[in-house]
């Protein structure tokens, strides 16, 4: 191998049938495998077998050391952007063809679902048509905002309901009390939309069981030892059906966006109640620990709600709350617990706090 020259030493083996001299000398190109990409059929290259997995290699000549092309690499970048071009095709035709919310005009229907937080005003202006378990009154914060923004309204809201209550009928606290799920209001030409559901998931029955007697009865063992377990686990804990508040909160938002399309959502927080700081004949003996324990709930219970709004891609609305609570003076605050002298029901919104968080949401809406 001695008197062979030293480029031709580093040339591959030469072919079947060939002299090496004609090998190496020899201007034509081999046919290209069909494997290999169009871009990468540069002379002289050599292929393997399979050019979509091996790279292709460049003969060595001259002792030069060899370059490495990886065309499937490239491959996949081209095609890259190629997928990328049509997924941002794809998603700017569904965002122009999805229905989306619109600004209301006078008229629209506004469906309203909810508890007693959303259906209470002053207990003696009913609502016509509505059954009295419901306590659904003419001054509930749906009646305002109604007549705020000149809506058509649906009042679907229902003492005693649970998120459930969305999807079943209400047969609590008395039978029939609402014979149709509250979903079934939600119709295609539906512009607005309030949810104020999640107090009586959370456990205000429990909370009202174990402290209401607090306010009115001295020396009392406090309640929040007994009543802070059973509501932190009826907030977090998932229920029967796998899901905790939180996710059937979502699950709620994403049904009303498919029953109505085109409507703004709004899930609406709980008033502030008794306050560390404040001590009034509303707030009775609650010891400071209760009063804690009971901001702190509702704190909780808010927290959540925000974060289904954040994560469903709806809005939530933040009560206007009174740092004082419960013991702002009478005709001025807008929660009791007596529920004299404005009328209301116990331990709920006042009138003027349903036409404040009424208000509240009237400034949100496109």
């Amino acid at each position: 191998m001695a008197d062979v020259p030293r480029t031709r030493r580093l040339l591959p083996r030469p072919m079947v049938g060939k002299s090496r001299r004609h090998h190496a000398t020899s201007t034509r190109k081999p046919a290209f495998p069909p494997q290999c990409p169009r871009h990468t059929r540069i002379w002289p290259f050599h292929w393997a077998k399979h050019c979509k997995i091996a790279p292709c290699r460049q003969f060595r000549v001259n002792n030069q050391r060899p370059r490495l092309f990886f065309p499937s690499t490239l491959d996949r970048l081209l095609h890259a952007q190629k997928i990328t071009a049509a997924l941002l095709t794809a998603i700017l035709t569904t965002t122009a063809l999805a229905p989306s919310a619109q600004a209301l005009r006078p008229g629209d229907k506004y469906v309203a679902l909810g508890d007693s937080y959303a259906s209470t005003g002053t207990i003696t202006r009913p609502a016509p048509g509505s059954t009295p378990a419901c306590v659904r009154d003419r001054d509930n914060y749906p009646h305002r905002l109604a007549e705020l923004l000149n809506l058509q309204l649906d009042d679907a809201t229902c003492a005693w309901a649970f998120t459930y209550q969305y999807d079943n009928p209400q047969h609590h606290a008395l039978p029939l009390t609402a014979p149709s799920p509250q979903k079934q209001h939600l119709t295609p030409d539906t512009k607005i939309v309030t949810i104020s559901l999640g107090g009586n998931d959370a456990g205000l029955a429990a909370l009202f069981a174990s402290c209401a007697p607090h306010v009115q009865i001295p020396g009392l063992p406090e309640c929040a030892p007994l009543a802070e377990p059973v509501t932190d686990g009826s907030i977090y804990n998932p229920d029967f059906t796998g899901r905790n508040l939180k996710q059937r909160l979502i699950d709620i938002a994403n049904d009303v966006k498919r029953r109505a399309p085109a409507a703004q959502i709004f899930f609406t927080g709980y008033y502030t109640a008794a306050t560390p700081e404040h001590t009034c004949p509303e707030s009775g003996f609650l010891s400071l620990s209760d009063r804690r324990y009971i901001e702190s709930f509702l704190t909780k219970v808010n927290y959540t709600l925000k974060q289904a709004a954040l994560e469903s891609h709806t809005t939530y609305i933040n009560p206007p709350n009174d740092d004082e609570g419960w013991c702002k003076p009478p005709h001025q605050r807008n929660s009791n617990f007596h529920g004299i002298p404005e009328g209301n029901l116990i331990a709920h919104p006042t009138a003027l706090g349903q036409q404040h968080m009424a208000q509240e949401i009237a400034r949100n809406v496109r």
